[in-house]
């Protein structure tokens, strides 16, 4: 019974001195011994000395919780040191090590262990937590890397392709070898995606596999060594030859490799492509391109397809035609280019006549949407052209003339022009078939888009529609509007924690929905948007939402946790109680929300 105490003391102290000893103080697992070791006291003092280690590690002060966690891994080692050997025998090799380079991090054990389960099974809900892991910045751990680079296989291709493209390039030419070492140019899956990875590292360096992969590789491996020519003279010819290759994926990735060749011969090849069966291919391939003479191509393409439209009788040639004429024209997408700009001005000038072309599936009016958020996305010319028209844009494209506008316009100029639209007369019965109804629900959705912190403040950046901090702040009548009209969503937009009137709006709406609450969730916007406001009462509120959980105790609280980082650092000691109710299996991601508050500055 004893040893059995030990050896749990043992293994709780090794890991607080993983995760550190921070972490430590109120650690309701290693409470949990106290009483055994208290009891085995009795009989042996050195127990009795454990005990009172232990209680020093979990109830003593954070200054000496480091000193006092070493004292108890310390005595419980040489405890079990008597009643045991420790140790592995064989002889002694140096271990491998490469330098990585750059800033490192060191990842918790309670975050490292579920990345690593998601890193190296299958199931559900792991690409949200990779990706979340990638955001925060814990893939600079170096223990993560080995574990990342086994996920170019994953079975999960979205999974592969984000460690592909997003983690593994930040170690640079470090991991070379690793990749070299489990690359096979006739395999599938994983291969391709180690040679394209290879190649974005060191170009030169793996150009020779490039070659190689050519002539002998799997067909997965030989598209992605098509798609990394383009760089060197010699590859042109090979190019043009692959551009009429039988496989379709062979034909795109060479006109994805010739878009990046300025010479007359390849731009002959992707003009042949547009007016063909490839022409969505070839248009992709544009698209990526800094070539200005294949961009020209795409304008000419545009406009013959646009006048042949006006002539055109046959409904289904007219649908056809705003087709192809859509897919090059979201191709022109962030062109910093004359002739590109010009011909989007023009379109949108010649909206009237588009309208009243028709089509069996597709029309004019769908050539007009495209140009409109092309517009809305491309140069400041474009935007500024688009924002002046804002009130014969249709209705639900008016969010994307929005968002151009807070980049042209200055925060007042922002709200004269689009403020009226959420005070207009509308008529909330018929919604959507109401314009003035439908203008207000476009402009406060874009609101909501923007927004950095969205509906429950808490959003991955890469998901924005629209980057909201790199803009001037909203001008400061847009919350005051969104309180007299009682738009909690907006508010949580728009929110300051200096606003009075949204303060005291949000704990109304709080104490109202608690009353009817029967969950947790049937509380969490209101509680959000206090958390938003740094509401004075959100710990109370906070404590108040989760006790709505009842009995249930398999409650799952992911919305609650994220919240945890809101709060301010005195409700670190109602959190470690709260920690003590809830099951070990959910615990963990409380204690690393909790550690991450405890750090915050």
């Amino acid at each position: 019974m004893s040893i059995a105490v030990l050896s749990q003391v043992f293994t709780e102290a090794r890991r607080l001195m993983i995760a550190g000893s921070v972490v430590a103080r109120g650690d309701f697992r290693l409470k949990k011994l106290i009483p055994s070791l208290e009891q085995a006291g009795k009989q042996a003092p050195v127990f009795a000395k454990l005990a009172e280690t232990a209680h020093a590690v979990i109830d003593g002060p954070e200054d000496s919780s480091a000193a006092s966690l070493l004292e108890l891994t310390s005595l419980v080692n040489a405890v079990l040191y008597t009643q045991g050997e420790t140790g592995l025998g064989g002889k002694l090799v140096p271990i491998e090590t490469t330098d990585l380079g750059g800033a490192m991090m060191q990842t918790s054990a309670r975050v490292l262990k579920p990345l690593l389960e998601s890193l190296s099974s299958t199931g559900s809900g792991r690409l949200e937590l990779v990706k979340e892991a990638h955001g925060r910045g814990q893939f600079r751990d170096i223990r993560l890397i080995k574990p990342a680079l086994g996920a170019l296989d994953d079975p999960y291709p979205e999974i592969a392709e984000l460690i592909a493209e997003k983690v593994l390039p930040m170690y640079g030419k470090a991991i070379l070898p690793e990749l070299l070492a489990k690359y096979d140019q006739k395999g599938t899956k994983g291969h391709p995606r180690r040679l394209k990875l290879m190649y974005a590292i060191d170009p030169v360096g793996t150009r020779t596999l490039v070659k190689a992969a050519l002539e002998g590789g799997s067909k997965e491996v030989k598209v992605v060594a098509i798609s990394c020519l383009g760089t060197d003279a010699e590859d042109l010819p090979y190019l043009v030859e692959q551009a009429s290759a039988k496989a379709q994926d062979v034909r795109a990735a060479a006109y994805q490799a010739l878009a990046k060749v300025d010479k007359p011969e390849a731009v002959t090849v992707l003009a042949k492509a547009l007016t063909g069966k490839d022409q969505v291919l070839a248009a992709n391939a544009i698209e990526q391109s800094p070539t200005p003479k294949l961009v020209d191509l795409l304008v000419t393409e545009i406009r013959a397809g646009i006048d042949s439209l006006a002539n055109t009788k046959d409904k289904k040639q007219v649908s056809a035609t705003v087709i192809r004429t859509n897919h090059f024209l979201r191709s022109l997408s962030n062109r910093d280019h004359a002739a590109a700009e010009t011909l989007l001005l023009e379109l949108f000038k010649r909206r009237e006549e588009l309208q009243k072309i028709k089509g069996d599936s597709l029309s004019g009016s769908d050539v007009i949407e495209t140009v409109i958020y092309q517009m809305s996305s491309g140069s400041k010319a474009s935007k500024r052209a688009i924002v002046k028209a804002h009130a014969e844009v249709p209705a639900d494209q008016l969010g994307q003339v929005f968002h151009a506008a807070r980049q042209v316009l200055t925060p007042a100029q922002l709200y004269d022009t689009f403020a009226p639209y959420l005070t207009a007369k509308v008529d909330e019965k018929k919604k959507g078939k109401d314009l003035a109804w439908a203008q207000r629900e476009a402009v406060m959705n874009a609101i909501h888009s923007g927004s950095n912190y969205y509906f429950y403040w808490y959003h991955d950046d890469e998901d924005l529609e629209f980057d909201d901090k790199a803009l001037p702040k909203y001008d400061p009548r847009w919350l005051d509007l969104a309180v007299n009209l009682k738009r909690a969503r907006l508010i949580h937009a728009l929110a300051r924690p200096d606003h009075t009137a949204a303060k005291a709006y949000a704990k109304a709406e709080f104490e109202d929905a608690l009353k009817k609450a029967k969950t947790p969730d049937d509380v969490r916007d209101q509680l959000a948007l206090m958390m938003r406001l740094v509401h004075p009462d959100r710990i109370e509120a906070f404590f108040a939402a989760l006790a709505k959980r009842g009995k249930k105790t398999s409650y799952y609280h992911y919305w609650f946790i994220h919240m945890v980082r809101w709060l301010p650092k005195e409700a670190i000691p109602q959190l470690e109680e709260l920690v003590a109710t809830i099951p070990e299996n959910e615990a963990d991601n409380w204690l690393e929300a909790i550690q991450e508050l405890r750090t915050k500055a």
